[in-house]
């Protein structure tokens, strides 16, 4: 039916995307620790800081503050793919069934 046609009966195939998903977020999370602890140079992330700021059209930090911008774009980056990821899960669900 369906569910098998979405892939929904192959729990292994799910169970590898979890884990591909928690992969992803402890190395975010263990990049930002680096950053915010020093052990990373602030310049690790700085260019994609400087692209996101420039896209959303606000000024850049000074860099004093570049550490913890890194921190915040970071985790915001964590919360905002999680929070899509559960929002699909929780469609896909309320959809199929």
């Amino acid at each position: 039916g369906v569910r098998s046609m979405l892939g929904f009966s192959h729990a292994p195939r799910l169970g590898r995307r979890m884990i591909g998903v928690i992969t992803a977020n402890v190395l975010m999370i263990l990049l930002a620790l680096g950053i915010a602890s020093g052990i990373l140079p602030a310049k690790v992330f700085s260019g994609a800081v400087t692209v996101l700021h420039k896209t959303v059209g606000i000024t850049l930090p000074s860099a004093d503050k570049e550490r913890t911008v890194a921190v915040i774009w970071i985790a915001s980056m964590i919360v905002i793919g999680d929070g899509m990821l559960l929002m699909l899960i929780f469609l896909t669900r309320t959809v199929i069934g």
